[in-house]
């Protein structure tokens, strides 16, 4: 009797770990997908990161204000800060035209209206109307008020978008 006491536990035994393998199959398994569904997220996010986001008029607005705030504190290397220098063609005339227009003027007061704002491909546009007031840095200059259509091309640089090209070229001269 004691064997067949001692068969009886072992055939419960062996009973009960089938039951719980037999319940941790599905476990498994489902932890198993659960891993990949994360892992397939992560390299689908890893690989969206490295597209631009959609340029939205907040986007604009941000660029501009931010051409605005680095007029309105003279500050010429902020100013060329919201340009990228790799992507914009003739960026070197540019930023001397930029160096020129604040060695001559300051206290500039500005004003502008985003009119516009798309993408395409994976660059930005904008269109904005733009004012701006400036006063002559040696005092014997005319101040000058100009209103301008402003075209934007952005390019995203990994972390923002930043100016790739601007048109009208001479609204600084």
């Amino acid at each position: 009797m004691r064997k067949s006491a001692v068969s009886a536990m072992k055939a419960r035994s062996w009973r009960m770990r089938r039951a719980i393998a037999a319940g941790l199959v599905p476990i498994v398994i489902l932890l198993i997908s659960l891993g990949a569904s994360a892992e397939q997220a992560s390299q689908s996010a890893h690989s969206d990161s490295n597209s631009p986001p959609a340029f939205s008029e907040a986007d604009a607005v941000r660029l501009l204000d931010e051409l605005r705030r680095a007029f309105e504190t003279d500050n010429r290397s902020r100013f060329l800060k919201a340009f990228d220098a790799k992507r914009m063609p003739g960026y070197a005339a540019f930023r001397d035209q930029v160096a020129s227009f604040f060695a001559r003027y300051g206290e500039f007061g500005v004003r502008y209206h985003v009119t516009q704002a798309t993408m395409d491909g994976e660059l930005g546009g904008a269109m904005a109307d733009f004012e701006f007031d400036a006063q002559p840095r040696d005092g014997v200059t005319p101040s000058i008020r100009r209103r301008v259509t402003l075209r934007l091309v952005c390019a995203w640089d990994g972390k923002q978008w930043k100016i790739a090209d601007l048109s009208p070229r001479n609204w600084l001269e």
